[in-house]
Formats: C-alpha cells, structure tokens, sequence
C-alpha cells in the first residue's frame, strides 16, 4: 500500500510539468482551431472592413481628382492608396481560397491544418486593414500642390501669325540655342509686335523640351522687386508671405537652384536686377537664359544684354495684307487705293497701328472720309506722352478722334483699369451704366445688349482685345499703348476730363489736393499697399471711385465720403473692411455700390438707407451679424445681389412680420438676386405665399434668383408673375426646397426641385413642369415616382442643355421608345445619372429600333454622360442603336456601378464607327465589368484620355496604337492586373509604371514595340 501510494505521488509529481506543458501547448492551438471554426464570420467581418476601406480610398481619391491640377496626393497618400489596392488584391485572392476550400468541404475533404491557415490570415489581414484606416487620418494632409509644368502656354490670336514676327522669333531661338548668349534683348516702339514674338517663343515645343522651367513675367511700367517676385512665386507654385524681398529672394534662388531655366520678361522700362529678384545668374554653364522685350535699347545695355534684335516694322507687302485683312475688300477700291497705300506708308509698318486704322476705316467706302483720315495723319501733332512714339501716337490719335462721343468716354474708362488686365464685360458695362454713359432710360438688361454693341465696336477698332472668357463671362483687354494714349489724354495736361490712376501700382502716395479736385474718375483697383486713405478730400467732380482688389484696405476715414456730391460709382469689392462710415449716407447721387467679397465686413450701417437713388447693390461674402431690412426702404433699386450671408435664426419672429409687407415697396426691382432670401430674412411658411405674391407683382423683374419652400409657393409666384407670363423673365435661378442650386449657376435658367410625386396625379407639379418648359438646366433630387424621364413630358424637355437626376429610386431608364421618337433630349449637352438604384438602362427599346431618320435629334448634342452609384444598370448601351444616337459624345464616365457588365448588351456586327468624337473614358469601381463593345470594331481617332481603376475583371483593353492615334495618356490602376500604367503618345515607346503581367488570361494591352 504504501509503495502504491509513493509510486502514484511520484507520477502525480512529474505529470504536473507536462499538464502545464500541454496548457501552453493548447491555448495557441485552441486560438488557431477558432479562426478555423470563426472562419465564415470573420471573413465577412473581413469584407466589411474591406468596403469601408475602399470607401475612404474612394473619397480620397474624388478629392485627389477635384483638386487636380492644383493639388497632387502626398507620397505617403500614394503609398497609402498603392497599399490599400494591394490588400483588396489580398482579399480578392483569400476570399478566392475560401471558395475553393468550400467546393473541397462538399466532397468530404476536410484539412484541418489548411482551414487554421486560412482562418489566420483572414484575422492578420483584419488587423491590417483596420491599421490602413488609422493611417488614413494624414496628419499632415493627402494632398499637396501640384508642381508647376514646365511651360504655361500664352493665347495667340491668329491675325498675328506673321511672318516677320515667326523670322524673329527664330532669331531668338537660334541665339538660344547658342551656348554663349544668355541674355537676349528684342527691343523696338511700341505697337511693333514684340510681345508677339514672345508669345511664340513661349509656346515652341522645342522650348518646352530645352528648360524645366519656362517663366513668363509681364514687367510694365509699375513694376517692382516684389511685383515681380510674387508673379515668379505664383508660376513656381510656391506661397509668399508678408517677408521681406531679402527672404523671398533667397527662397526663389533655393527653388531654382540647379534648375534650367528660361525666364521671358515682357515689358520691361528699366533695369531688373535679377540676383535681387531671386534668380541664379543665367550664364553658359548653367544652360539658363534671359529673354526680355522693351521699347528703349538703353535698359538692354543695363542689364547686360549679350544680344539684341531690334524689331521693325512689317515689310510693305506684309503691312498691306494686314491692313487689308483688317479694312475688309473696300481697299482695293479704284478710288480708295491710292490714300490706303499712301495711309499703310503712314502707319510705318507697325501692326498694332495697321489694325486700330484698318478698324475704324473699315468697310468706309465714302473717297471723302478716306481723304480727311489721311489729312489728319499728316497733319503736325505733338505726342502726350514721351512713352509713345509719334508714329505709334498719330494713327491711333487719329482713328480714337473718328469714334463716336460715347465710344470715346466708354474706352477712356478702360483705362482706369491696370495695365494688362482682364476687365469683365459685365462689370465694366455695369460702370458705364450708373455713371450715365449709356442712357439712365435703358433697363439693365437693355445696357447690356447696349454695353456689348459697343465693346465689340471697340474690339472691332482693334483699340481692345478679345481674352479668353469663360461660359459665363467675355473679358476684353487693352492694350499698353492703347492704355497709354488713354492715361495720356486724362492726365492734367490732357484734352480729356480727368482721370487720377493708381491702378495695380505698389505705391502708397496719396495725390496731391488739386488732383481730387478736378478728378472726375479715381481707380486705385488692385493697388495692393493702399492701406490709408485721407480723411476728408474735396472731390466736387468725382463721378467713379474704385477701391477693387485694395486688401490692405481696412478702414475707411470716417469724414471720407463728406465732400463727393457727384460720386455715381463706388467699388469697395475685395477690401479688408469690416464696416462702412456713417459719411457714406452724403451719396445722395450714389447709383452703383458693389461690396462683392468683402470678408470682413460684419455690419451695414442703416445709413445706407439715406442712398435714394440707389439702383445697384451687390454683397456678397459677407458676414453681417444682422439682415439688412433697410434695403427695402432704398425704393429705387433696380438690382439687389445678396449671398452667402450667416443665417439669423434669432430673427424669425421679426421676419414672419415685416418681410412680407416691406417688400413691395422695392417694386422697380428688375433683378433680384437673392437665393437665400427665405431663410435669411426669417420668412415663416404663413408668408411665404404673401413673399411669392409679392413678388410676382414686380413688372419690370428680369432676373429672378431664389430659392422657394415649396412648389406651392413657385405655382404662386407664376400664377401672379406678369414677368412670367409676358417671358420678361429671361434668366432665372429656382430652388425648391433644400437644395443647393450653384451647380447649375452657368447656365441661365436653371431649376433645381427636391420632392415627389405632383398634384392630381401628376409626374411633377405642373409649376415646376411649367418652368421646366422654359429651362435649360435642371437638377432633379429625390423623386419617388418618376419611372423614365420621358414621363416629363415631351415637349418639357427641348430647350434642357443639362440635366442632373439623383436619388430617384423608381427610375429604370432614361428614355422610352416614345420619348425617343418624340426627341425629347434634342439640345442636352450634359447628362448626370447619380444614386439611381434601380436603373437598368439609358434607352429601353421594345421592337425593332425605329428609323434613324426619325429619332436623328434625340441626344444629338449631347457631349457629357456620366453614370454614378447606379447598381442595377449592366450595360452602358442597351444596342447599338444607341450609340450611333451619341455621334457627338466627348465625355463618358461611370464610376460606382457596381452591376456594370460592358458597354453594350449584345453582339452586332455593324459598320458605322462608335462614338468618333469620344476624348476621354472614366471606368472606375466596377467589379463586374468586362469588355468594352461586343463585335464592334474599336476605332477611336479621337480618344485623348482613358483612366480605368478597379475593374478586376477587365483583362484587355480594345485599342492599339493605330486605332487611337490621338491617345495621349492612359491611366490604369486595377488590383487583378496592373498597378498603374501610362501611356505617353509623344514617347518612342510605352512606360510602365509597374507593369505587372502574373494575371493576363489573355494577349496583352498593345503590341511590343
């Protein structure tokens, strides 16, 4: 017994260890026998983490994409994204193990040790993945500006392809391709096309390819060492702060430094010290260069200049052809020929004089007026200004004197704006408007038309220029010498009313007391040091005061508006001020006031009220701590433009009672342009109808911009509006309900509707169906009844030129064959399809498609197709037919389309060519997506641009290089094939960026160069 006892102590002694033993052993085995058990659940657990990171991917990459060109992602944010599509590939190919291991579990076979594997790395992978979304905080941000390119090309109209001015420009070229001279001057009058030759520098592709930074820097007269800096600055992409020139200098050179650059200085009157600018000297080892136009030889001496070219005048041939093109055919006339020629001599060959000449005598076929103009050119004169050459001065003296007396006074207003900038037509016709220049009996919208008559006769002159302009808005330019004369006949000592400028210039110095004197117009616009004004100067004959674009403008004297009796005009726009002096209530003659982008500006004295003849009020940006309700005791307002004010919830109560009765008393409105109207002045829903009916009953309204509750309140207005019913209202900006309508501000009638289903039955409201009618641009959010947009209504939809429908749940096609053959989209330039969960497809055709002939308008002009977030649709085009309808397609993207399977549903074997004016292809988040266009023949000449991501079933693209021979640039990140590709259609041969081939099932992308 006792022997028993011992022996089993001495086993129970010794298998403690091994129990232990076998507990550390089992726990980690325990924790891998769950992930095998767990492995289902985790794996889903795994796809929800998943889509969550794609989701932050995806935003952050709609934020890459809207910022571009601007800004670029950061290296870690690049990193982060290359990361994230790795891991999706991961998952892709785990998520693929699990599925065959569940075919393997449905034949018995169970391995145990592979399931514990698998189950791991699913749980490591989770980690993972909830690691990649902590770090996709950035700290320091995702993006970062964009480096600057290397050269930014110049417009150049085509009247100035001469060929004197290319013989020049490859001059330059061939003295820059010449290692000894760094610095190149062209210098001659003014007017004689050096900035041409500059222009076409700039753009020449072997330009491009010599430097890694082309500089252009507009100098003029004004200039100085920080003018110049901050131009450099902002074409470097670099931020220059309040530092001193000394700072900024060095932070340029840092920049530069082992950089080839070329640095094109235009305009310049006299010396640029270049090392005090910033630049690293331009000499032979460093490959940098120097180029610069000016009108006096001396400033080339000055700066050094190791070879100047002195630019002449056209040759007489040349200068012939010019001016003919200019004066149009009636210089060839018998009669006329011989004071042409003789008036072409005059101009000495000087573009600028040919074409301001050949203006204002074009299509004159009178002997007579041909006679008196050549007089007058050979009459004695004496040039105004020492910066203008007689030979320039004359003819344009001459041909500004054959102007009308408005015309005259409407181009010397130009000249109140700083040398080389852009003046909006708008803005500037909206001048000449409330200083009296065009007549005060002329609505708005008639001194528009009125205004543009006149700046296209100007243009027509040549003494303006067409600019680059935008949807919206046209821009004109005038020229420096043309600015010249004009400075030069407003000066003291001109023949002209005088005007005091101090536009764009870096100077603070006041002028002196007898210059406000006498001052009829006074522009310190974009004075950007202008910090102090006088307290109270005497300005009996002021009628103009633009303060535009002053930022360093805070505050304005108390007394300063005391002694301007006569001031029509007064620009206080992109000023630092946060209120207005009590003195401005002495405007008694005040017609225009403009605040637009104003900051600061916290309050609106209730003095503005005093301003009885007041038509014109813009605010816009402001955060005025209370609604201005005396603007409607300013009864002569003829347009009122508020936005972007601070909601004022604290008003409410006050609003539901004055608003409605103060309104009429501002009848005479003409354009009200107040979205936020509603909500910014309290309106309660009780006065809501009152507001609408209130406002119907303004007859001159020809510009409307609001923002309604509810269509009842729209039905309203319309029903009373006799603006409305007569079509006075020719621009309109309707929102009803919450929504946000600037999408939609470049077009001119606009609607944006949140709501559902209509009254009696109805598709839509007949209010918003009514204005529809009218509207080319319309946003449609959240309707739950509408099934396809042919229900609108066919005649609805002709004039949409834009169409956005989102968050439409029923909507399961774009257009029936009824709607088809009703061309209900005949003008639709722009379609966006968002949110839509139920659409199937664009087109649904039942039958054999219709004739051709018959539908040949329907979506004819459209140029923009973009699909978002539409899971239900498979197919981009139902058939073929479809596309030969979209013969003018520039545009396509779909993003988010989860069910997405190709372009086209079906075999076809047709001859037309698909969609020949497509530029760009934006393929992004389709999972299921794989191929493009079944039996058609991909011949795309057009195609500029294609950027696919996230297609992982897309094996192959339908291209080659010969049925693309436009392609510029490919980009194709998707996580099954490729990492990122570009293509570079000026490159001997493609670049991959990696290029990683494991996955390919098929031929690869192009043929091997």
């Amino acid at each position: 017994m006792l022997i028993f006892h011992v022996t089993f102590a001495v086993v129970a002694a010794a298998a403690q260890p091994v129990c232990k033993f076998g507990r550390c052993l089992w726990v980690p085995i325990s924790k891998h026998i769950n992930y095998a058990k767990n492995l289902s659940k985790n794996l889903k657990n795994l796809d929800k983490k998943a889509s969550e990171l794609g989701k932050r991917r995806d935003d952050i990459n709609v934020q890459i994409e809207r910022e571009k060109p601007h800004k670029t992602p950061t290296k870690e944010c690049e990193e982060w994204i290359k990361n994230v599509e790795e891991m999706e590939k991961n998952i892709t190919i785990i998520k693929s193990e699990f599925e065959d291991e569940k075919k393997c579990l449905r034949g018995l076979c169970l391995d145990i040790f592979a399931r514990m594997k698998l189950g791991t790395r699913v749980v490591n992978m989770i980690c993972e993945v909830e690691e990649l979304l902590k770090k996709s905080k950035f700290e320091n941000g995702s993006l970062t500006d964009s480096p600057p390119p290397n050269v930014e090309k110049k417009p150049i109209l085509a009247s100035k392809f001469t060929a004197s001015a290319f013989d020049t420009m490859e001059k330059v070229l061939e003295k820059i391709r010449d290692k000894t001279t760094p610095k190149i001057g062209i210098w001659g009058m003014g007017g004689v096309g050096k900035t041409t030759v500059m222009q076409l520098l700039n753009n020449s592709s072997e330009i491009a390819s010599m430097f890694d930074f082309v500089i252009w820097v507009t100098v003029s007269k004004s200039w100085t060492i920080r003018k110049v800096q901050e131009e450099v600055g902002q074409r470097l992409s670099m931020e220059i702060k309040n530092e001193s020139n000394d700072r900024v200098a060095c932070k340029l050179l840092e920049k530069l430094e082992g950089k080839k650059y070329l640095l094109l200085l235009d305009d310049v009157w006299q010396e640029v010290d270049l090392n005090v600018v910033g630049f690293p000297n331009a000499h032979q080892e460093t490959g940098c260069k120097v180029v610069l136009t000016t009108r006096k030889r001396d400033v080339c001496q000055k700066m050094e200049i190791d070879y100047m070219i002195k630019v002449e005048g056209l040759l007489e041939k040349e200068a012939w052809e010019m001016f003919n093109l200019k004066v149009g055919n009636v210089a060839e006339s018998p009669t006329i020929r011989q004071y042409a020629e003789e008036i072409v001599r005059k101009c000495g060959g000087l573009p600028l004089a040919l074409k301001v000449v050949g203006g204002a005598l074009r299509n004159k076929n009178k002997e007579n007026v041909w006679k008196q103009f050549l007089k007058d050119l050979k009459s004695p004169g004496e040039a105004l200004t020492e910066d203008i050459n007689e030979e320039v001065f004359k003819p344009l003296k001459v041909s500004y004197d054959c102007l009308t007396d408005i015309k005259k006074n409407c181009l010397l207003f130009c000249g109140l704006y700083p040398e080389d900038k852009k003046i909006e037509y708008s803005t500037l016709i909206g001048y000449w408007r409330a200083e009296g220049l065009l007549s005060s009996k002329l609505t708005l919208a008639d001194a528009r038309v009125k205004g543009d008559v006149i700046l296209e006769a100007l243009i027509d002159a040549s003494l303006l220029e067409k600019c680059d302009g935008d949807d919206v808005n046209d821009y004109v330019k005038i020229h420096d010498v043309v600015r010249d004369l004009v400075l030069a006949m407003t000066s003291l000592k001109g023949e002209e009313c005088l005007h005091l400028v101090r536009a764009g210039t870096s100077t603070e110095k006041m002028p002196e007391d007898e210059e406000w004197e006498k001052a009829t117009r006074m522009s310190f616009m974009d004075n950007l040091h202008l910090s102090n004004l006088p307290k109270s100067p005497n300005c009996p004959m002021l009628l103009t005061l633009l303060l535009r674009g002053c930022y360093s403008l805070k505050v304005i004297p108390e007394s300063f508006f005391d002694n301007m009796p006569k001031l029509h005009v007064l620009d206080l726009s992109s000023t630092c001020i946060n209120f207005l002096p009590v003195s401005i209530s002495k405007l008694v003659t005040l017609r225009e006031l403009l605040l637009n982008d104003c900051l600061y500006l916290n309050v609106l004295p209730v003095e503005l009220s005093e301003l009885k003849s007041l038509e014109v009020l813009e605010v816009t940006m402001a955060k005025l701590d209370r609604p201005p309700i005396w603007i409607f005791e300013l009864t002569t307002l003829k347009r009122l433009k508020i936005e972007d004010m601070r909601s004022y919830d604290n008003f409410v109560d006050s609003g539901q009672i004055l608003i409605p009765r103060l309104i009429s008393k501002i009848s005479q409105m003409e354009e009200f342009c107040v979205p936020n109207f509603l909500y910014d002045f309290g309106v309660s829903d009780k006065s809501e109808d009152i507001v609408a009916s209130e406002l119907s009953s303004f007859c001159s309204l020809s510009s409307l911009d609001i923002k309604f509750l509810s269509a009842s309140n729209l039905q309203y207005f319309l029903q009373n509006s006799r603006s409305w019913r007569e079509e006075k209202l020719t621009k309109f900006w309707f929102g009803i309900g919450p929504i946000n309508v600037n999408r939609l501000r470049w077009y001119k009638k606009c609607l944006s509707y949140k709501g559902g289903r209509g009254e009696d039955h109805s598709i839509l409201p007949w209010a918003i169906e009514d204005v529809l009618i009218r509207s080319n641009a319309f946003e449609l959010v959240g309707h739950g009844e509408l099934t396809t947009l042919s229900d609108l209504g066919t005649r609805n939809t002709y004039e949409l030129k834009f169409c956005h429908v989102n968050s439409c749940n029923m909507l399961g096609n774009v257009v029936n064959r009824n709607g088809l053959e009703m061309n209900v989209f005949g003008k639709l330039e722009i379609l966006t399809l968002s949110n839509l969960r139920n659409l199937k497809c664009i087109l649904q055709m039942e039958g054999p498609p219709p004739p051709l002939s018959r539908v040949a308008n329907s979506f004819t002009n459209l140029t923009e197709l973009r699909v978002y977030e539409c899971p239900m649709i498979k197919h981009v085009f139902s058939n073929g037919f479809m596309i030969q309808l979209l013969s003018n397609l520039v545009v396509l993207v779909i993003d988010n389309c989860s069910g997405l399977e190709g372009m086209l549903s079906e075999d076809e074997n047709v001859e037309y060519e698909p969609l020949p004016k497509l530029k760009g292809v934006h393929l992004m988040n389709l999972p299921e997506f794989v191929s493009f266009f079944k039996g058609i023949a991909m011949c795309w000449k057009s195609l500029e641009y294609m950027h696919i991501r996230n297609c992982p079933n897309l094996r192959k693209l339908p291209l080659d290089v010969n049925s693309a021979t436009n392609l510029k640039k490919i980009r194709v990140s998707s996580r099954n094939f490729w990492d990122s590709l570009e293509w570079d259609n000026n490159a001997t041969k493609l670049r991959f960026q990696p290029l990683v081939i494991d996955d390919f099932r098929e031929q690869p992308l192009f043929p091997t160069h």
